[in-house]
């Protein structure tokens, strides 16, 4: 992973998946195939999947740490949860253990700042343990814009 700082805060990159998921059509409805054709050259592999001109997307978190807090930015999708998306239900990844190879156990985190609250963003909020869903990160203060709680 790479970390990057500024300041005297560092921030982490951590990834739960990455693939391909849909085609271009479905997010811009004013999407133009020839335009989109024209600059596959340098979209293919890392941004558009060969073939099936599908996009490629990646759910992750950020890890802010500064001198006095430990802040995650979105919490990806979550395991064993049922979701509409064939790809996305019931997943089962090692998202936990690559937050904890990165220094960054549950107790520690101080906030979770929910961007919006789409579940790819949300996921990890809760988690499943002895068969009840429970606060991942059970010390941290979640944020959320007051337009998307309501």
């Amino acid at each position: 992973m790479t970390v990057r700082a500024i300041g005297n805060a560092t921030i982490e990159k951590v990834e739960e998946i990455c693939g391909a998921g849909f085609k271009p059509g479905r997010m811009f409805p004013k999407f133009n195939q020839d335009a989109f054709d024209a600059q596959k050259h340098w979209m293919v592999p890392d941004h558009v999947e060969a073939g099936s001109d599908r996009l490629v997307g990646s759910v992750h978190t950020w890890i802010v740490k500064t001198g006095r807090h430990t802040i995650l930015i979105d919490t990806c999708l979550g395991n064993h949860k049922d979701r509409h998306n064939p790809g996305w239900n019931r997943l089962n990844t090692p998202f936990m253990e690559r937050l904890n190879a990165c220094g960054c156990k549950p107790e520690s985190v101080d906030f979770v700042m929910c961007t919006h609250l789409h579940v790819d963003h949300v996921g990890w909020n809760t988690k499943l343990e002895n068969g009840r869903w429970v606060p991942t990160f059970p010390n941290a203060k979640y944020l959320f814009a007051k337009r998307e709680y309501a």
